[in-house]
């Protein structure tokens, strides 16, 4: 209301004529939604180029297959989901980060469990167990490990 008399509040000397022109907040809010599309679309060719490459490749089959499924579908679909989930990010890091396959026959398990002879104890199972897997997966890192047990 004092504006109109007057060209210059008498409170705080603010002056409509000196004030800068601001872009329109629509247009604005256009300009960083398009942005934000763009990146997701770079993130997205990155991510699928990176599982192209046959390491990764490789390692898609040492997921667990429901986290192994929503892979595969991010890549067929080449587009990601609609709802991340924590477990496809942590699919993805496990692929991209180099897993180990180990492969152990059922012949040689079997022979590191009957190695002190059988009947035995839950505890000696146990320990038999463990130093089988201790010495096939030594010098790994065991959250990279991924043990295929074959025929």
């Amino acid at each position: 209301k004092e504006l109109l008399g007057r060209p210059t509040c008498p409170h705080c000397s603010f002056r409509p004529v000196e004030e800068k022109e601001y872009p329109d907040a629509h247009e604005l809010l256009e300009s960083i939604d398009e942005r934000l599309d763009q990146l997701i679309d770079e993130w997205t060719q990155t991510l699928l180029s990176n599982l192209q490459d046959p390491a990764a490749a490789q390692n898609i089959e040492l997921l667990k297959p429901q986290e192994r499924n929503a892979v595969e579908r991010f890549i067929e679909q080449k587009k990601l989901p609609e709802h991340i989930t924590p477990n496809f990010i942590q699919a993805l890091k496990e692929v991209l980060s180099g897993l180990i396959r180990i492969e152990m026959k059922m012949s040689d398990i079997r022979s590191a469990l009957l190695s002190g002879g059988s009947p035995a104890t839950v505890e000696e199972m146990k320990k038999r167990f463990e130093e089988f897997l201790k010495t096939r997966t030594k010098g790994y890192d065991p959250s990279k490990v991924r043990i295929v047990i074959m025929d």
